[in-house]
């Protein structure tokens, strides 16, 4: 699961539903990708990551 993605949407003072509006998505998609039933392809993970000022491995740490 996404935990550090929710996080920085929250932390921004977003709802999920705000966040998808600001990156173009679909509100299923990103909730999706946070509850970690899709996984998230690398353009995705650059735009959302620009979108919230964080850097793509710090919200999407690799998994082992």
């Amino acid at each position: 699961m996404e935990f550090e993605l929710l996080k920085a949407i929250r932390e921004k003072g977003l709802k999920q539903r705000d966040f998808a509006k600001i990156v173009g998505e679909h509100e299923s998609v990103v909730s999706r990708i946070i509850t970690g039933s899709w996984e998230i392809d690398p353009l995705r993970k650059f735009k959302w990551s620009r979108a919230l000022g964080k850097k793509p491995e710090d919200l999407f740490p690799e998994r082992e």
